[in-house]
């Protein structure tokens, strides 16, 4: 029997269907409508002067599982500039993560990010440092930032894929679409050039990269000599997903073993800039 009486079945199905159609849209207009008005008046609220720094949650073994996010924690540590976190919305305009918001302006890209508040606060942490040693260290910071990092995305989602979950707490409907996620990883590290090698082959490549920083550090405490500078944000923010967040993998046995150096580095960092470390854990 046709719920709609006077209709045709086949009409009363496509009014039925039409209807479903009109209510899920609305109900997904107010959601989105609603989300968007608790985000603004959120931010309203937001202190002045004050960077709101968007990220993930908080990892097991390190404050953060993204070393572009560690990085600008440490950063806004170094530079003295007050902020807070905000887990709630941890992808900005970019579609990328971390971002910040201050005084209303949103910004994306954690290098950009620091730029700006350099000039916004009157930040030079490379004050002691020369224009050569600065270069070398922004090499060193690029080389970190686009091409080790896909070898630890690499490790930690494809390779070993539970090192992910061990990490770091993900909400169900992440495990729910797991093989998309790692799909576009390879799909992006293939772009990137990474992805199309053998373990083997990327390992060596990783390995490399370990052994061109460890040499450069060599005694010195700091990558920027005997304080730390502004890519040594950076390339803690890198280090530290080895040294904690890459569990029995050969990238850990490495920084804690053959170069000791950069273990001891990243735990330099950690006890100058990080003295809460622990308390910014995910139990």
């Amino acid at each position: 029997m046709s719920l709609w009486p006077n209709v045709p079945v086949a009409h009363s199905n496509r009014h039925l269907f039409k209807i479903i159609a009109y209510t899920s849209s609305l109900g997904l207009c107010l959601h989105v409508a609603l989300n968007w008005y608790a985000k603004r008046k959120r931010r309203q609220n937001y202190p002045k002067d004050t960077v709101i720094l968007h990220q993930p949650g908080r990892g097991r073994f390190a404050p953060s599982v993204s070393p572009f996010a560690l990085k600008l924690e440490t950063y806004l540590r170094l530079a003295k500039i007050p902020y807070e976190v905000d887990n709630s919305e941890p992808f900005g305009p970019k579609g990328k993560t971390p971002w910040i918001t201050i005084n209303g302006d949103e910004m994306s890209d954690s290098t950009l990010c620091i730029l700006n508040l350099n000039e916004r606060f009157r930040v030079n942490l490379n004050s002691h440092l020369s224009d050569e040693v600065i270069a070398v260290l922004w090499s060193f910071q690029v080389m970190v930032e686009e091409h080790f990092f896909w070898g630890m995305m690499l490790e930690r989602f494809i390779v070993n894929p539970k090192l992910a979950f061990a990490v770091m707490e993900f909400p169900l409907v992440v495990k729910i679409v797991r093989p998309i996620i790692n799909s576009v990883i390879v799909k992006r590290a293939k772009s990137q050039g990474l992805g199309h090698h053998s373990q083997t082959e990327l390992a060596t490549l990783m390995r490399n990269d370990l052994h061109a920083l460890s040499n450069y550090l060599g005694e010195k405490p700091y990558f920027g000599g005997e304080t730390p500078c502004e890519a040594d944000c950076a390339l803690f923010g890198s280090l530290a997903q080895a040294m904690w967040c890459l569990p029995g993998t050969w990238f850990e046995r490495l920084v804690h073993t053959e170069l000791d150096n950069l273990g001891a580095y990243c735990n330099r960092m950690k006890e100058t800039l990080w003295p809460d470390w622990d308390k910014h854990l995910k139990p």
